[in-house]
């Protein structure tokens, strides 16, 4: 049974978000993508806190991590270092210089992008977020706050970040041309395994 999670075919949050925002311009920044380490130990950590029952404030801040209180506990991941170098950074950098905001482009799939990378498990998901206007951090902390949002109507964003089955994440944050780009990898495997 194939257990990847695919966004339903309406509107995705990556799309809105993008509608939201084409109008807005940002300088542009040269042809490169950087990559932002801290960003992305600050989307594992809003993940973390959601997952675990608590809820992300407009400020990145926690309230009520590990708690159950805002919604049903589930175990915290952990980094997959492996995933975030080999899948979500490729990703994020690839969107931002492509000014996509999506899973799957000129061909690719989320499926495809794990098996080449050798990550066999087919319990895998991602959510990407986008920005035209937003730094990294504030990308993440935005976006996060959306996804979370989703709660209300159990969303395919909220349903990654609390799937029981996920045990790890790869996280990948990128910024091109001034388009910030963040992309989560779920994967139902721990560091270490394939």
């Amino acid at each position: 049974m194939i257990r990847h999670r695919q966004l339903p075919l309406r509107l995705s949050f990556a799309a809105a978000l993008s509608v939201l925002l084409v109008g807005l311009t940002v300088a542009p920044v040269a042809a490169g993508a950087n990559r932002y380490p801290g960003a992305e130990k600050l989307a594992l950590r809003l993940v973390n806190c959601t997952r675990t029952g608590g809820k992300v404030l407009a400020n990145g801040s926690c309230k009520g991590y590990g708690s159950g209180r805002f919604s049903k506990r589930r175990p915290a991941l952990k980094m997959h270092s492996a995933i975030s170098d080999a899948i979500a950074y490729p990703w994020a950098k690839r969107i931002a210089r492509a000014n996509y905001c999506g899973h799957s482009l000129a061909g690719t799939s989320v499926d495809k992008r794990f098996n080449k990378a050798g990550f066999r498990n087919r319990n895998n998901g991602e959510n990407v977020g986008c920005s035209y206007a937003w730094g990294p951090k504030e990308t993440v902390i935005r976006t996060h706050r959306m996804m979370q949002s989703e709660q209300s109507y159990n969303g395919p964003h909220w349903r990654q970040m609390k799937d029981p089955d996920f045990k790890s994440a790869g996280i990948g944050v990128a910024k091109a041309k001034g388009r910030t780009r963040l992309v989560v990898d779920f994967y139902g495997r721990r560091p270490g395994s394939s």
